[in-house]
């Protein structure tokens, strides 16, 4: 990583902790008792670290980012946990998202690079993975599988919209 990348990526590491931990965390709707909705802009990190990062380094930067979030939060390693999950599955979703031709050895993952499309959708694979390790280390149980769908088909919308309109702020170059 070249030194303008690495100073993109750490404010874009402190921008979305600082997000997530005092803007989106506030965020939580349901019914009945219990919160479904929740908005995670936080995995946009991951999203948004050059292609040809280290994986041991992108892992450790997914931990130390969950493992921030989960300081304020009180969450005890839930953030942390699906995070670094998300940054250890990152390689396999990129190859599945990964164009006819091949990553250029330069390309990063921006739309200006890759295209809209493959931007899109590399944003969802890394947003619904992400959400569906995190509801399911929250209950930490398969017994409540219709409560970790239900939060992640109504997290996904809202989380998504957030995520691209942070897209199109961090790198406006379309």
């Amino acid at each position: 990583m070249n030194t303008s990348a690495v100073i993109n990526s750490a404010i874009r590491f402190v921008v979305l902790l600082v997000a997530q931990v005092f803007i989106f965390n506030q965020v939580a709707w349901g019914w009945g008792g219990k919160d479904y909705l929740f908005v995670f802009v936080y995995p946009l990190f991951l999203a948004m670290l050059p292609l040809r990062t280290p994986r041991p380094l992108v892992i450790l930067l997914a931990f130390l980012l969950g493992l921030s979030v989960d300081f304020f939060s009180e969450t005890l390693g839930l953030h942390a946990g699906a995070l670094t999950f998300t940054a250890y599955a990152r390689p396999l979703l990129l190859q599945f998202v990964q164009p006819r031709d091949g990553y250029n050895i330069k390309a990063n993952p921006t739309i200006a690079d890759l295209g809209s499309g493959w931007m899109y959708s590399y944003l969802a694979l890394i947003l619904v993975v992400h959400l569906l390790v995190f509801f399911l280390l929250q209950t930490f149980s398969i017994f409540f599988l219709v409560d970790i769908v239900l939060k992640t088909l109504l997290s996904f919308p809202a989380s998504i919209l957030v995520m691209v309109i942070l897209v199109l702020i961090f790198n406006p170059k379309a």
